[in-house]
């Protein structure tokens, strides 16, 4: 049976909001305490959501009737929060990407391992029951091997230059905010660590990775290609191509539509599955994810392994593009 959490969230941006929808409608977890640099927004976010409002992270992590703590601050600031976060011996579900590079990956799961707490990075669409038929699909070899996958997200995040998203000094860009979710998706349906990478950046005025277009090569020539940004709108779904059919995700990451089969034999739709949800419902589904592990320590859809094989990839990405930021850790 899942453990009931009782959840502390740090930072009270639109992420954060999403989350606390979801755990209104879960029933593994509650809102005990959130967090903010500034009391008045945290008081605002629990006015809405439920909760006990602090105007620090530490009197979240700290507060002793909080089980595991969400950390929805910007990128450039995971790595030092969930090190303090394991510290004070709490579960932790940290935002994606999880840290700026490797290295603060490292440093950061290191403390996690120390502390012997449960992490997990917020993939919330690796949590829910089409993504579970996904992968079922693809290991019961229903579309034969993994040949090519196909993704792309992308959004336009617009010119306000305060949003660290429009930073890149702050790990800000399309790669970092979106496209790791289409390298994510390889990654799963591949099975494995790329072996080789290339991206190709369209930088705005600002030299923020604005829009950009990716290959991963995997064992045996196979390869993913994906398209971001958040300085374009894409259709935002994926394609897994195997040898004897392919499946069709027309909404993989909020997954608002169900999922399609297809097999080449006779040119078929073999199966649909419908298995939309609410946006309230896939972070709840995160949620109870995190609960039914908690004792495990780690989430078998999102492992610390995963989670690194992830920061790897996304290095070698930003690498190929010569994209740097200089809040990132050296090693």
């Amino acid at each position: 049976m899942s453990k009931r959490l009782r959840w502390g969230i740090l930072a009270t941006g639109s992420i954060a909001n999403q989350f606390a929808e979801g755990l209104s409608v879960c029933s593994s977890g509650e809102l005990v305490a959130v967090g903010s640099r500034t009391l008045d927004r945290a008081t605002a976010f629990c006015e809405k959501h439920g909760g006990t409002p602090y105007g620090s992270y530490a009197e979240v992590y700290n507060h002793p009737d909080v089980d595991a703590v969400y950390i929805a601050t910007p990128h450039h600031m995971h790595m030092d929060d969930t090190i303090a976060v394991a510290k004070a011996g709490k579960g932790i579900l940290c935002e994606k990407p999880f840290t700026l590079n490797a290295v603060e990956a490292e440093r950061a799961l290191a403390a996690v391992k120390e502390a012997g707490v449960f992490f997990m990075e917020a993939f919330m669409y690796r949590c829910t029951k089409q993504t579970a038929k996904v992968r079922d699909w693809i290991s019961s070899g229903a579309i034969g091997e993994v040949k090519l996958v196909n993704a792309e997200f992308a959004f336009q995040a617009g010119e306000d230059w305060a949003n660290f998203r429009n930073d890149p000094e702050l790990g800000g860009g399309g790669l970092m905010d979106v496209g790791t979710y289409c390298v994510s998706i390889a990654r799963m349906a591949f099975g494995e660590e790329p072996s080789d990478v290339s991206y190709i950046s369209q930088k705005s005025a600002k030299g923020v990775d604005w829009i950009g277009s990716g290959q991963l090569r995997f064992s045996g020539d196979r390869s993913a290609v994906f398209t971001t940004g958040v300085g374009i709108v894409c259709d935002n779904g994926a394609t897994i191509y195997g040898n004897k059919g392919r499946i069709v995700i027309e909404d993989p990451w909020k997954q608002r539509t169900g999922a399609k089969l297809h097999r080449y034999e006779g040119y078929s739709l073999a199966e649909t599955v419908d298995l939309s949800i609410t946006n309230a419902e896939l972070y709840a589904a995160e949620a109870d994810a995190v609960a039914e592990f908690f004792d495990q320590k780690e989430c078998p859809y999102v492992t610390l392994e995963d989670t690194m094989q992830q920061m790897r990839t996304l290095d070698k990405l930003r690498k190929s593009a010569g994209i740097v930021f200089g809040a990132e850790a050296k090693a």
